[in-house]
Formats: C-alpha cells, sequence, structure tokens
C-alpha cells in the first residue's frame, strides 16, 4: 500500500462524514416535509406524486446509507465512537424507511381522509427532524455536540407529546370506529407513524451518547 493510501486510511475522517451526515439530514426533512403534504391531501390522485417523491427520498437514503457505511468501514480512525456513528446512520435511515411504510399504507387503504392526530403526528416527526437538521449542520466535530443537548431533549419531548396522541386516539379509535376495516387501516398508519417518531428519539439518543463520551 503506498504511504499516501496508509495515511489517508489513518487520518479521522472529519470532513468526509459530517457532510454526509448532514446530507442524510437534509433527506430526512425532505421527507417528513413531504409526508405532511401526503396527510393533507384528500385527492387520491394527487396523493400518488407524494408517495412517488416519498419512495424517490427513501432510495436516495438508501444510497446515502451504503456511500456512509462503506466510508465506515474504509476508515481506521473515525471523529467519534465507531458504533455511534454506525448507530447514527442506521437511525437515520429508519426514519425515512418508516415514512416510506406509511406513504405505501395510504396508498393502499385509500383512506378519503386523515384525522387531525395524523397530520398532529407528521408536524412532530417533520420538527423532529429539523432539530437533527440543526445539530448536524452545526457541528463540525464531535466536541460540538456538546452544544446541542437542548435539541434532544425537544426531541424527546416531542416523542413523548406523540405518545400522548397515539394512545388517545387508539383509544377513542376503538371506542368509536363502527367499521373495522377503517379501524384496521387507521390502526396500521397510526402505528407506522409512530414508529417514525421513535427512531426520531433514537437518533437523539445517539446524540446525548456522543455528549457523554465527548463530556
Amino acid at each position: 500500500m503506498k504511504l499516501d493510501k496508509i495515511f489517508s486510511f489513518l487520518v479521522p475522517k472529519d470532513r468526509k462524514f459530517f457532510p454526509m451526515f448532514n446530507k442524510a439530514a437534509d433527506n430526512l426533512v425532505t421527507t417528513s416535509e413531504l409526508l405532511i403534504k401526503l396527510i393533507r391531501e384528500n385527492d387520491l390522485e394527487k396523493r400518488l406524486d407524494y408517495i412517488k417523491e416519498i419512495k424517490d427520498a427513501e432510495h436516495d437514503g438508501d444510497v446515502m446509507t451504503k456511500e456512509m457505511l462503506d466510508e465506515l468501514n474504509g476508515t481506521f480512525i473515525t471523529p467519534f465512537d465507531r458504533e455511534d456513528i454506525h448507530e447514527l446512520i442506521s437511525t437515520m435511515d429508519s426514519v425515512v424507511d418508516y415514512i416510506h411504510t406509511t406513504s405505501k399504507r395510504i396508498h393502499f387503504y385509500k383512506l378519503p381522509h386523515f384525522p387531525d392526530e395524523f397530520v398532529q403526528i407528521a408536524d412532530c416527526i417533520h420538527s423532529a427532524n429539523k432539530e437533527i437538521q440543526l445539530v448536524l449542520r452545526s457541528v463540525k466535530h464531535a466536541g460540538d455536540f456538546n452544544k446541542f443537548q437542548e435539541s434532544c431533549i425537544k426531541i424527546s419531548n416531542l416523542e413523548s407529546k406523540v405518545d400522548d396522541i397515539y394512545q388517545q386516539f387508539l383509544s377513542e379509535l376503538f371506542e368509536n370506529e363502527t367499521n373495522a376495516i377503517d379501524l384496521i387501516k387507521k390502526r396500521d398508519i397510526l402505528a407506522s407513524l409512530e414508529k417514525a417518531i421513535d427512531k426520531c428519539d433514537d437518533v437523539a439518543n445517539v446524540f446525548s451518547t456522543i455528549i457523554v463520551k465527548m463530556g
């Protein structure tokens, strides 16, 4: 192996990893913004455009995930703990995956409109993703994560808010919905939305872990 390749392998890759994280975070925000538009749209034909865009964003996310994992596997000295980088990559990818799952269920189930609670949850997912984006756009090296404990708290609070909405809506759904098929459809869509915000909270937990280790 040539010396320049050895040197490249050994030098920490802050300049490579953080721009990659930024791109992935931007994709999170794009995807959750499309989710809000999809849930607000009652025209089944117009929904198809948003569903396609979400599918494209999910594909872009998969490409980014592979690139980041390849970079991780090819790097000896990482900007922070290797396991935390892997977890950050995986959890961000999972957020997009669950938004994509939600869009597929919306497409298959063809509900004419959605309860306000679905919009509220989608808004919370988008707000959480914007916090993730804020953090990853602002950090230039691992020590910068220490400045963003407040963002971790905000994301955790959004996840708790969604839990409350989820439990209350589910209780009312089983009590009041007389159409069993619609009940199943709404429950399934709600479940994938709830999984998406859970994964946002997992991203915040990775941030918190990094903060503790860097502190």
